[in-house]
């Protein structure tokens, strides 16, 4: 019999800590809507498994080992048997080295003691439970953001967060996925126990205040506790090319701020509560996980590019033809719409980095263990993906799955930059941009998806390691 429990834990710290995802990164003033820690473990009877999310921008490899470590310990689980995922809001603190600030190692200890504390509390309050799963689609509050343009030079183009407006523009370079899925665990008497809501989108909603916030998953939890009484845990999906801006109206920021992510987080959890009302029990309660471990190399920037980023570092004139410079460093027309000297510096300082750290290791290449892990719970199956992953390939994901529900979760056991679609790195823009944020080759996403499909359909065949 399948038994299940849920925690929730706070992982607010106090005030004055830097918070990741932007170039210029505030201190904290004050807390929005706190971040909190939430999982659910699942025990039937022969195996253990745990599903954790984290209201944080991302986590290194390094750091969500430790805590997976943490959640295991005296719990009876493996730390190999937790997902542990993030939110990826922009106002928590840093759990990863991001635009050179360093992971926040105290803060780290801190979610480390919370999260361990959380975990024991659940594995103590396991009960016989079942699951039921539902979906809808969620239109309107979430959309592509690569606009695609005319080039004079290199033909198709995009610009991350451009608009349609904008002179040259052709298309978008892919629809966003609108998928929404609820999946609640009940007690045997059908009383709502605790629940996961999944959707895609950049959670960078609220703007640039300094301030600790979960975005408009915080508002979306909330929402779905006043409905169906009973905590839920925000899982975020394959969100690398997604967010809430529509690059049809002009003003990419009347979609911003406190208000919208407000009716934002209350218009999906009214979404939720619908896809639950027309929700299926989940078939089945073994409980099942495999995980595997790719070796992807990193790209390699050239000794021309380091060169060039050197001297832009040194001596670039404050007039200089920004565009004409993205086109010679980078070899696409874009960055962003607006090519100006503050992320040109940024993306030298990446360029210079990434030079001095490769060249100590000579011809050899730098190669990344990326982990890829699928934790299935009946016919559930949670897919966990270490990047910042484009929409088609959760897509992708999902076609090839063999199970009825099938959740693919971006940010899962680490952080290895965005994996773009080989489509995005021929047209450019900010994501496929060499930089420590997009680092790993050109076929990493669609080796990270012919992984987990063929882990999955071992599990279906009983050929798994958790059959």
């Amino acid at each position: 019999m399948l038994r299940i429990a849920f925690f929730e834990t706070d992982i607010t710290p106090a005030p004055g800590l830097i918070v990741a995802g932007m170039v210029k990164p505030p201190k904290a003033e004050r807390t929005l809507w706190p971040l909190h820690g939430r999982g659910m473990v699942f025990d039937d009877g022969v195996r253990r498994a745990a599903v954790v999310t984290c209201d944080l921008l991302c986590m290194e490899p390094a750091v969500a080992a430790e805590v997976r470590q943490a959640l295991a310990d005296g719990n009876g689980i493996a730390a190999a048997d937790i997902m542990l995922a993030c939110t990826h809001t922009h106002r928590a603190p840093h759990a990863a080295g991001i635009m050179d600030e360093p992971v926040d190692w105290d803060y780290v200890e801190l979610l480390k003691s919370r999260l361990a504390a959380g975990m024991r509390r659940a594995v103590a309050h396991l009960r016989p439970a079942r699951l039921r799963a539902g979906h809808v689609d969620a239109p309107g509050w979430n959309f592509n953001r690569r606009p695609v343009y005319q080039s004079d030079r290199y033909g198709e183009q995009a610009a991350t967060h451009g608009t349609q407006d904008k002179p040259g523009f052709v298309r978008l370079e892919d629809e966003a996925d609108h998928g929404l899925w609820v999946l609640l665990a009940e007690d045997l008497t059908g009383v709502p126990l605790a629940g996961f809501v999944h959707f895609a989108c950049h959670a960078t909603v609220v703007g640039t205040d300094p301030v600790y916030c979960s975005d408009f998953p915080g508002p979306l939890a909330a929402g779905l506790r006043e409905r169906v009484n009973a905590p839920f845990g925000y899982l975020q999906g394959c969100c690398g090319d997604i967010c809430r801006t529509n690059t049809a109206e002009k003003d990419l920021w009347q979609r911003s701020g406190q208000a919208h992510a407000e009716r934002m987080g209350a218009a999906l959890a009214d979404k939720g509560a619908e896809a639950l009302v027309a929700a299926v029990p989940v078939k089945g309660d073994t409980v099942r996980v495999e995980r595997t471990a790719l070796r992807i190399p990193q790209r390699r920037v050239t000794r021309e590019q380091y060169e060039l980023a050197q001297w832009y570092l040194a001596k670039a004139p404050q007039d200089i033809d920004q565009k004409e410079f993205t086109r010679k460093l980078y070899g696409h027309d874009y960055t962003f719409w607006g090519n100006d000297a503050t992320v040109q510096r940024w993306f030298c300082h990446e360029a210079v980095g990434m030079w001095e750290h490769q060249k100590r290791c000579g011809t050899r290449q730098v190669v990344e263990d990326v982990e890829v892990q699928v934790v299935a719970v009946g016919d559930v199956a949670f897919v966990g993906y270490p990047g910042e992953i484009f929409t088609d390939f959760g897509r992708s994901t999902r076609k090839q799955s063999p199970f009825a529900h099938t959740l693919v979760l971006e940010l899962a056991n680490g952080w290895h930059g965005y994996v773009p679609t080989k489509e995005a790195f021929r047209l450019g823009g900010y994501e496929p941009r060499p930089a420590h944020s997009s680092r790993l080759a050109e076929d990493a996403g669609y080796r990270m998806v012919d992984a987990a499909a063929a882990m999955m359909r071992r599990m279906v065949n009983g050929k798994g390691s958790g059959a």
